[in-house]
């Protein structure tokens, strides 16, 4: 099976091994079932047979171990001995699955977190072209239907183990109501597995796609819920979830609907081959002493084993549902491979910083994205000194951003190279990083205190409270502070939801001057305030001049004036401006 390749691929030594030593479980679990099976008959036979039982072996020579003459006394041995026998065994079970469940979640969460590990040690680029709510699917759905799978399996090699040993064993006993029984369920369990695989197969898939859905369409509500009140959207963004979910909850029910079917058929199959087959044995004159006990061995057997035939169906029919999700987990795992081999994707980070001594060199910088020719920057090459302060300007689209983006090193440039003095900042991007600070126009907070968000990344225990207040106080936070009950301790909500765009922003700037780094890049990072706040907000940027290095991507004049060289980006190239080139407040042209 095409899916068992998979499995196998994807699950380490240590998982191979726990599922050998789980394996060996089952198996004990599988004799014990047995044994409770087997054990039917000749209490059975002690029951009808107790004035002669002693006299006929094995019964005589166990009694005689055991230092037994009465019969009565022999019974209640019996009947005793396989009281203990379900006992021990139904403890045993309890163990077994304990294990079994131990086994799936534990590893659920192994996967899981091994999935998310690898998604954010992967690079800029790959999220841009990744759909978040689709990671979303990945890491939770997508995760939980495989282990769905693996759970399925254990459960299937379980039952499996105990039907097959359970029909042996009838078999001995009967040959003709096993073959008869037996070959009537085998007819019908081929049956479902024929017709429902592929189509099950195809439910999955649909499942897929619309968990995807519902992820992105909740997302998308939350994310833009003010534009979606302010627009009166909400029932557009209700009618998209409710399709998505409607297709969900469709591919859910026709799968479980799908599963409990053959359920009845194989329980009504089973019960008419077997009364058909005693009908038989009976009407051919078959000693009704002698084969009551054969009887209450296949009633006991059929009641263990027809829910065991039942669930064998509904785990081989998750199996085939589940398949798209395993697909898509063996697409991530020989990324992860890829990725490993490569020794990118990890999340080990270096805390040393890459200090700028004197100059970074832009040096025959060119970028395309993968999926286009276009030349975005076509052979950029001009330096920037320490402490100095640049400013990149143009129309929207001409790739500023992407400039900035390169020489923040979450993108890599097609051809050419950023040195950091004489050296690749992408032979360094660890200690590069640790050496810039970042404020975009849009400043990404969590729904957590404010210590928190300036302190990004850190635990409290972590945290410098020094080096937090300082950063607060150059960022010009300190008055809000002082405002807030809580202080530093204050939840800025969702996206910062309760904070002014202007508050935002100074969060934003505390938190890249947390670190101390030696460079500050500013995308756009006061284009979204009106002109009071961003003279705020520049004031406290202004403050930074000469303390380190300054590249400002800007729109308006207001925000580059006191910049010491000004790069116009367009056409792919960068022309360093005059100064007092520009003196309207809008330089987008």
């Amino acid at each position: 099976m095409d899916e068992l390749k998979k499995l196998r691929a994807i699950f380490t030594h240590k998982q191979k091994a726990d599922s050998l030593v789980l394996l060996i479980f089952i198996v004990i679990g599988t004799a014990f079932e047995l044994l409770g099976v087997s054990m039917i008959l000749p209490v059975i036979n002690s029951i009808l047979d107790k004035d002669t039982i002693l006299d006929e072996d094995p019964y005589k020579s166990v009694a005689g171990i055991l230092g037994i003459d009465n019969p009565n006394t022999f019974v209640f041995v019996l009947l005793m001995s396989l009281i203990v026998l379900y006992i021990v065994k139904n403890i045993y079970l309890i163990f077994m699955y304990n294990r079994q469940y131990k086994y799936i979640y534990s590893n659920m969460r192994f996967l899981s977190t091994k999935l998310m590990r690898f998604y954010l040690g992967q690079s800029y680029s790959y999220h841009k072209k990744k759909n978040s709510s689709e990671l979303l699917r990945n890491v939770n759905q997508d995760v939980a239907d495989f282990f769905g799978t693996i759970q399925a399996l254990v459960f299937l090699v379980t039952e499996g183990l105990t039907v097959t040993a359970l029909i042996i064993y009838l078999f001995i006993k009967d040959k003709t109501i096993t073959i008869a029984v037996g070959f009537i369920l085998a007819i019908l369990v081929l049956l479902f597995l024929k017709v429902y695989k592929k189509h099950l197969g195809l439910m999955g898939q649909k499942n897929r796609f619309f968990e995807a859905q519902v992820n992105k369409w909740v997302q998308q509500a939350f994310n833009g819920i003010k534009e979606v009140k302010v627009m009166n959207k909400e029932d557009f963004f209700f009618r998209k979830y409710d399709e998505a979910f409607a297709g969900r909850v469709k591919s859910e029910y026709t799968y479980h609907t799908m599963v409990s079917i053959p359920k009845p058929v194989i329980e009504a199959g089973a019960m008419c081959s077997l009364l058909g087959a005693i009908s038989i044995k009976l009407l051919l004159g078959v000693n009704t002493h002698y084969f009551i006990p054969t009887i209450s061995i296949f009633a006991v057997a059929s009641i263990r084993m027809l829910p065991s035939f039942n669930r064998i169906t509904e785990y081989l029919g998750t199996i085939s549902y589940q398949k798209a999700a395993i697909t898509s987990i063996y697409n991530d795992f020989l990324e992860m491979k890829e990725a490993e081999k490569s020794q990118n994707g990890g999340l080990e980070r270096s805390k040393k910083k890459l200090s700028l001594k004197e100059v970074l060199h832009l040096q025959n910088v060119s970028f395309h994205y993968d999926d286009s020719d276009r030349m975005i920057l076509d052979d950029i090459s001009f330096d920037i000194k320490k402490n100095t302060s640049v400013a990149f300007i143009g129309q929207s689209g001409a790739g500023k951003t992407t400039l900035a983006d390169i020489i923040l090193g979450v993108l890599e440039p097609s051809d050419g190279q950023i040195l950091a003095d004489d050296i690749n900042i992408e032979d360094k991007l660890d200690e590069w990083h640790n050496a810039i600070g970042y404020i975009p126009q849009n400043i990404y907070l969590m729904d957590d205190t404010i210590a928190r968000n300036v302190a990004f990344g850190l635990s409290d225990e972590e945290i410098d409270m020094e080096r937090l207040e300082r950063a607060c106080q150059r960022a010009q936070l300190t008055d809000t502070l002082k405002e807030l009950p809580d202080g530093l301790n204050t939840v800025v909500g969702e996206h910062g939801v309760r904070f002014s765009g202007g508050q935002r922003q100074r969060i934003g700037i505390a938190r890249a001057l947390y670190n101390e780094p030696e460079i500050l890049i500013l995308d756009e990072a006061t284009s979204a305030l009106d002109n009071e706040t961003e003279a705020a907000v520049m004031e406290a940027i202004d403050a930074l001049h000469g303390e380190m290095t300054l590249i400002v991507i800007a729109h308006r004049l207001s925000t580059i004036r006191n910049c010491d060289f000004v790069y116009k980006i367009g056409k792919g190239k960068a022309e360093l401006q005059p100064k007092g080139a520009y003196q309207s407040k809008d330089i987008k042209k």
